[in-house]
């Protein structure tokens, strides 16, 4: 995805006159991609960042039990009950 910083060089470098592949080599994207930016009127949105899993607090002992060669989801699951 397109940073916001890149969509601005974009537009500055083809205000210049630069052409699109001369701009697309410098930013380091598509000509294609350049296109569609300077069809744009705005930047693109950033996205929400991913929120936490319910996991997360466990990812240790997880870890801790695949690193163990336990792989069996029922008795990952009972270790995780018995320690709370």
């Amino acid at each position: 995805m397109l940073r916001k910083e890149d969509f601005m060089v974009i537009h500055a470098l083809a205000q210049r006159g630069l052409y699109l592949c001369d701009i697309a080599k410098q930013v380091g994207v598509h000509p294609r991609t350049v296109r569609r930016a300077l069809a744009r009127s705005e930047a693109p949105a950033t996205r929400p960042r991913r929120r936490g899993s319910r996991l997360d607090p466990y990812r240790a002992d997880i870890d801790r039990l695949l690193a163990e060669d336990v792989w069996n989801a029922v008795v990952i699951f009972r270790e995780l009950q018995t320690k709370g």
